[in-house]
């Protein structure tokens, strides 16, 4: 009877650590070198756009670094 709960234990054991690997998706596509330039260039515009505005409204360093943080996550 010990050796089946051991047993059983032990397998209960495997499949608890195994759900975090099962449950991970697949990556996705790698995205191809033009797509990749293209969002890069989207998010240098944005960032500059928010740098031009932080700059405009003359905000000290901190004020200007937080206001990028949320500039950019618009």
């Amino acid at each position: 009877m010990v050796g089946l709960l051991r047993i059983f234990s032990c397998i209960t054991l495997v499949w608890i650590s195994l759900i975090p690997a099962l449950a991970q998706t697949a990556p996705s596509k790698p995205k191809s070198p033009g797509e990749i330039a293209a969002a890069d260039r989207l998010v240098l515009t944005k960032r500059d756009n928010c740098k031009r505005e932080a700059r405009a409204l003359k905000l000290t360093y901190f004020q200007r670094r937080s206001y990028l943080k949320e500039c950019l996550k618009r």
